[in-house]
């Protein structure tokens, strides 16, 4: 991750996608770049991009990782203390 530029807690605050271009993406846009990976989810990536949706869609990956402790087939191992 230092390689990066991205520091210990930047890597425990969310999730991180590097593009083949070396473009870093963090959270909710991370996990659509990843996306674009699987050949059926790779229809629906540009729906982040429209207005609104991108906003929700990152609303809900902070709840989700606030949160994972709570879902289903976690522990308290998915808990994270709070970044100072």
């Amino acid at each position: 991750m230092h390689t990066l530029g991205l520091t210990d807690k930047d890597g425990m605050q969310q999730a991180w996608f590097v593009d083949e271009n070396g473009r870093l993406f963090g959270g909710a846009a991370a996990i659509n770049q990843s996306l674009r990976y699987i050949w059926w989810a790779r229809p629906f990536t540009p729906l982040y991009t429209l207005p609104g949706l991108r906003q929700l869609a990152d609303h809900i990956y902070r709840w989700v990782a606030a949160n994972r402790h709570r879902l289903p087939g976690s522990s308290d191992t998915c808990r994270l203390e709070p970044p100072q």
